[in-house]
């Protein structure tokens, strides 16, 4: 910052690339707990239908 308490043309541009720099960071870890949530979802949504589909063909078996 100079003396004047204004920023000069260097310091804006290194100011620029750095919150460039936090905000893709931020995406990217925003990107993969958002991915690691569909991928748990996903999982449990086809565990329950494993589950269900298993206790149809007991219950198909049983029954003759």
């Amino acid at each position: 910052m100079a003396e004047n308490g204004w920023y000069d043309d260097a310091d804006v541009i290194r100011e620029a690339a750095r919150a460039r720099r936090v905000a893709r960071l931020g995406m990217s870890v925003v990107t993969g707990l958002f991915g690691a949530v569909v991928i748990t979802a996903a999982a449990l949504v086809l565990g329950v239908v494993l589950v269900g589909a298993l206790a149809l063909a007991y219950a198909m078996a049983v029954m003759n």
